[in-house]
């Protein structure tokens, strides 16, 4: 740990009353919350927050929460969470609902067909959906509750005290809340300054690649097309609109000009596929795209525990995984559920937190290196040699591994 790191983790100590946090309630009506980020998690613990009684304002960076282009998958636990948040209904309207998940090599051979299990009543197995329609119903549903959302807006400074956090706010403004929590992302504010820097994100070695496409003809499940060193997903995501996933091995974190990005996408995909004519329609309309996006995955694990005082964090600020279960987004729900759940409690601060890790941690941690493994496994594929071991296992032991990830996601949270 740096000089820099362990003179702010001794300035956060020194700010902490163990006593008022062990005495401070935990009953949600009684607390004045700020959440950190407006995205998926930041919205999603707003919602649960306020529900349970709490004073709930949001505030967020960005001057919008336009995501264009972006679909993302939520399984059976993030479906449960978003029962419990009053959002399922909307999710299901606007989100569509693959029946399994199919594999094949670049060459279109067909080499195992992988369900997400099986419905439980009226929540789905899986749904995708795109992210700014989550986003969209999520704000609605916050403000309709009474969150304050502001946006264009983050923290310039926190002070703990005794009993409240006063918050400096980058408009000057400033206010004090019984509990602020972060939601702020991979890359978040709340985790740099108040846990260190040695959890900044750390890359892991390969990119995505997404761009939103028509539906192809016949396309209803989702479905990978594993190639050299990384894979290509297409996604339905409405009637008529697909979304299209790249992932590949890549060291660095080099930039690219925007204009030239569709054309980056298509050259990457054409690499992976070789001179394979499977799925080449649908390839080629890449070069059209106004709405590439790329995205180098990058890892982030606090250990325990995820607060510091009245300060604490979740979602991708405590945990970013790479996509490889689908979960990422899933998790952050559940982080502001189970925060919820905890605090409305009757026990203290303090004891709803620790409750909070130890139902969150062991989890989380399961899911985020399940994710690494299935990344890694993809990626080692670049000689011929390992290609075809790669090919073995999608056709032998990926459905063993697809029923275990599955049951490992429909455990309680």
């Amino acid at each position: 740990m740096s000089d820099t790191d362990l003179d702010q983790l001794r300035r956060v100590h020194d700010e902490l009353d163990m006593t008022s946090l062990r005495n401070a309630p935990g009953t949600g009506k009684r607390l004045k919350i700020l959440v950190v980020g407006a995205g998926v998690g930041g919205l999603s613990a707003a919602i649960a927050l306020t529900q349970i009684g709490a004073q709930v304002d949001v505030i967020e960076i960005k001057p919008d929460n336009s995501v264009p282009g972006v679909g993302f998958g939520l399984r059976l636990n993030g479906m449960r969470a978003v029962r419990e948040l009053g959002l399922l209904e909307q999710c299901k309207a606007f989100g569509t609902k693959p029946s399994g998940l199919t594999y094949y090599d670049n060459r279109g051979q067909h080499l195992s067909t992988l369900s997400y299990g099986p419905d439980d009543g009226d929540v789905p197995s899986i749904l995708v959906m795109s992210r700014i329609g989550y986003l969209d119903v999520a704000t609605a549903r916050a403000q309709e509750l009474g969150c304050d959302i502001r946006m264009g807006t983050t923290v310039a400074s926190l002070e703990q005290k005794p009993d409240t956090v006063a918050v400096t706010f980058s408009n000057g403004d400033s206010a004090e809340y019984d509990l602020v929590v972060g939601f702020d992302g991979i890359n978040s504010q709340i985790r740099h300054e108040y846990f260190g820097a040695r959890y900044d994100p750390t890359p892991a070695g390969g990119v995505a690649w997404r761009c939103p496409l028509p539906l192809a003809d016949g396309l209803t499940d989702t479905t990978f097309l594993q190639g050299h060193g990384g894979k290509i997903v297409f996604s339905p995501l409405s009637s008529d609109m697909m979304y299209m996933v790249l992932t590949v091995a890549e060291e660095g974190r080099p930039r690219y000009d925007p204009a030239e990005m569709p054309r980056i996408m298509y050259d990457r995909a054409r690499a992976l596929m070789g001179d394979s004519e499977f799925m080449a329609e649908s390839i080629v309309q890449v070069l059209q795209s106004t709405s590439v996006a790329y995205t180098p995955y990058s890892t982030v694990w606090v250990p325990y525990p995820w607060f510091r005082g009245r300060v604490m964090i979740g979602g991708d600020a405590a945990h970013t995984m790479p996509p490889y279960l689908g979960s990422g987004a899933a998790m952050a729900i559940e982080d502001g559920v189970v925060l919820a759940q905890e605090l409305a409690k009757d026990h203290s601060l303090l004891d709803a937190q620790l409750m909070f890790m130890a139902r969150r941690l062991p989890r989380a941690r399961a899911v985020h290196e399940r994710s690494i493994e299935s990344m890694l496994e993809e990626f080692d594929s670049v000689t011929p040699e390992a290609f075809q071991r790669r090919l073995q296992f999608l056709r032998d032991l990926e459905p063993i591994a697809n029923e275990y990830s599955n049951r490992l996601l429909a455990l309680p949270y």
